[in-house]
């Protein structure tokens, strides 16, 4: 890892630490029930992973260890696949819902949103794929980034099952409007696709990460 790369990525790491930090504190003093969003939780951990990451990344800096462990950068992975999916999800899809009913696209980045929505998860992607580069994580290990996106989804999946009998259960509970389309298999389909997409995701970032590793390490030669 270059010194250039590795001051740019403790950098980078600090602002997220530092702006989710803030944002989570200033949202939970409007609603701590904000927890149960997939924004806030992958943002959270996100922000945790990123401070573990400028922890070691100063003790690359003063000598004290080589380079950053493979658990920790896979950890990075897996977190910033979580926040990657946030982005994209808020700009393709949930911007749009916004616009149909009848708000501004750019309701969902005021305040906070800036942050949870697009700059911190924009941030994360750019350390981790540009200046984390190596290629010690393994592709097996890419399976991992689906984890958070499967057990969210199990727990949105029943919690709105659970709320059905409710007539005000689609506001209350569906808040990605998965179900709000009266087709069952449809919204489950449309889940089985996030998890699809929540791969995806996570594969570009670890694909292009090593790609960029190994034509440095060319470039080196």
């Amino acid at each position: 890892m270059k010194r250039s790369d590795l001051c740019i990525s403790l950098a980078l790491n600090l602002c997220n630490f530092i702006a989710v930090t803030i944002c989570t504190i200033l949202t939970f003093m409007h609603s701590a029930s904000s927890i149960k969003m997939f924004t806030l939780q992958s943002n959270i951990m996100c922000g945790v992973v990123a401070l573990i990451i400028v922890v070691f990344e100063i003790l690359i800096l003063l000598k004290k260890i080589d380079k950053l462990p493979v658990w920790l950068k896979t950890i990075k992975m897996v977190t910033n696949t979580g926040v990657f999916l946030t982005l994209v999800v808020v700009v393709f899809f949930l911007g749009f819902v916004a616009i149909a009913e009848g708000y501004s696209y750019f309701i969902l980045f005021q305040d906070e949103n800036l942050f949870f929505h697009f700059l911190t998860p924009l941030i994360a992607v750019i350390s981790f794929t540009f200046f984390e580069k190596g290629d010690d994580i393994k592709f097996k290990y890419t399976f991992f980034n689906i984890i958070h996106m499967v057990l969210y989804a199990n727990f949105y999946v029943i919690n709105v099952m659970l709320e059905l009998i409710k007539d005000d259960a689609i506001k209350r509970y569906d808040w990605y409007y998965f179900f709000a389309i009266d087709n069952n298999f449809l919204s489950f389909l449309i889940i089985f696709f996030g998890v699809i997409l929540t791969y995806g995701l996570g594969f570009i970032m670890w694909f292009i990460n090593r790609k960029l590793y190994k034509k440095e390490i060319l470039a080196n030669k």
